[in-house]
């Protein structure tokens, strides 16, 4: 072969490999740029997938704490006292089980104490709920503070309320029983001060009954209980007491008990009967009213007083269905006295919380047009208590009731609040001078003033006065000579059953 062919051919296959080797370079070139650019691509998707991430990461967290704190509020509002701002029931539920479920605690002392405010109701009842609200908030601080870790070293101590006007402490750590006494009567000092409210000194009693865990076989229950049945033994020997619980205090409550279900029984079965004691005019030499009084008739023949039954029957919620009971017997007996002339008025006895719901209005009307009995000749009595809550409201209620045709007295007027400005303000026919005052003017100078300025200002007013518990007769001379003609006591004539014949006797002598 020729030596140019063979150089030809040469330099064609050299020609053909630099082609190929430079196709290689450009595919080689294209290919590590394409890398590159698949690399730059998934870093840059790394690089966003990991903000990404995080930043999931980071809103997951934020909406985790979210849920935490609104689940930590949500159980704070829960087991939280709107209107103290202390722990509710529900709290202290919960706190009394865990405290009696660690048995280091147990041994170190756990008690439980109960407070409750004397005569909570008279304040609502004569200030407003504001004053009661009032109160119980100023109860609650004083016990968070006075319940702040001291130099005993207690801790974990919690203050709650119950409900009411009934309040809780679960103390830990007491150590010697005479650290808890000491405690409670503590509490005891701090909390029986006057609270002032808009200008208003407010008293403050309470009753505290005192439970150890050690007395109480660690079990919530019987803690608690005997917790109470300490309490009611401070209530019932009186208030601003302090109670620890003893085993003798069961038979109390069991003997409590029984004589709430006899009462029970008693108003259902309608042995509690109108009794009357009547209203004696000296001027007039003549009784001219009677008000009607309940008294308990026991199956074995035993008649028992107001003061063994009625604040049992009110408690029991059964005082409208006893009024009623007793009504429905009074009226007929009172009706013919009444048409023939011998007897001008009867007088009943509404209760603060019966005049408040209006039951004398919603009642009294239907059973008197039932009766047939004349309403002018019904006298509704009332205490102050009942009148000084709500004037407005008051002042409608009685308004109502004398748009009906019945009369109203203020029973037990010139001691307690004496707020004599009722007198103009409210509608009102009568005045019952308090028996205290009837039984002091003998011999108690400020007595008499007090019962000659309540005489003066009746008489400008045109209110008919009628003194209460009149027993002698200088009690009955001096109050007659002072312009107190009308009078009601055991000088007179003392309760009886037959209306009738109480009239009848008198109108004999």
């Amino acid at each position: 072969m020729p030596a140019d062919t063979t150089r030809t051919d040469l330099t064609e296959r050299l020609r053909r490999i630099e082609v190929r080797l430079d196709r290689e370079r450009r595919a080689r070139a294209e290919a590590e740029y394409l890398l590159e650019e698949k690399s730059r691509a998934l870093y840059e998707a790394n690089l966003a997938l990991g903000a990404l991430a995080n930043d999931l990461e980071q809103r997951v967290e934020a909406r985790t704490e979210e849920l935490r704190t609104a689940r930590q509020a949500a159980v704070a509002q829960a087991e939280t006292d709107a209107l103290t701002g202390i722990a509710n029931r529900a709290a202290f539920t919960r706190r009394l089980d865990e405290t009696l479920g660690n048995t280091h605690a147990l041994r170190a002392g756990v008690a439980l104490l109960l407070i409750d405010l004397d005569d909570f109701k008279t304040v609502n009842d004569t200030l407003g709920h504001q004053a009661g609200d009032a109160l119980l908030v100023e109860v609650a601080q004083r016990l968070s503070e006075a319940l702040r870790p001291d130099d005993a070293g207690r801790t974990g101590d919690l203050v709650a309320r119950l409900g009411g006007d009934e309040f809780a402490v679960i103390a830990k750590n007491m150590g010697p029983p005479q650290h808890l006494q000491r405690l409670a009567q503590r509490l005891l000092n701090v909390l029986c001060r006057p609270v002032v409210f808009n200008g208003v000194s407010i008293p403050c009693y309470c009753s505290i009954g005192v439970a150890s865990a050690e007395l109480s076989e660690n079990d919530a229950d019987t803690l608690l209980g005997n917790a109470d049945l300490a309490l009611y033994a401070s209530k019932r020997t009186g208030r601003a007491r302090v109670t620890c619980y003893e085993s003798n205090l069961r038979v109390e409550v069991e003997h409590r008990a029984r004589h709430e279900n006899a009462v029970r029984e008693a108003v259902l079965a309608d042995q509690i009967k109108p009794w009357f004691q009547p209203i004696y005019r000296c001027d007039l030499g003549r009784y001219t009213g009677a008000e009607m009084l309940a008294r308990w008739h026991l199956p074995c023949g035993e008649v028992r007083p107001p003061l063994a039954f009625l604040d049992t029957v009110e408690a029991l919620g059964l005082l409208d269905v006893m009024m009623e009971n007793m009504l429905r017997r009074a009226l007929p007996e009172a009706l013919p006295l009444v048409v023939s002339g011998a007897m001008d008025y009867l007088a009943v006895n509404v209760s603060p919380t019966q005049f408040n719901e209006g039951w004398a209005l919603r009642t009294l009307p239907p059973m008197l047009a039932q009766a047939v009995f004349p309403a002018q000749a019904l006298v509704i009595e009332l205490t102050e208590t009942a009148l000084l809550q709500d004037t407005e409201h008051t002042r409608a209620m009685l308004h109502a009731l004398r748009a009906q045709g019945m009369r109203i007295a203020i029973d037990d007027f010139g001691v307690g609040y004496s707020n004599f400005s009722l007198l103009r303000q409210l509608p009102c026919d009568f005045l019952k001078l308090d028996r205290t005052l009837s039984l002091d003017v003998e011999h108690d100078e400020s007595a008499r003033a007090l019962t000659e300025c309540i005489l003066t200002l009746a008489s400008r007013l045109k209110i008919q006065v009628v003194a209460e518990g009149v027993e002698t007769l200088q009690q009955s001379r001096y109050l007659l000579e002072a312009g107190c003609a009308a009078q009601q006591g055991y000088l007179h004539a003392r309760p009886q059953r037959d209306l009738a014949g109480l009239f009848a006797h008198a109108a004999a002598h």
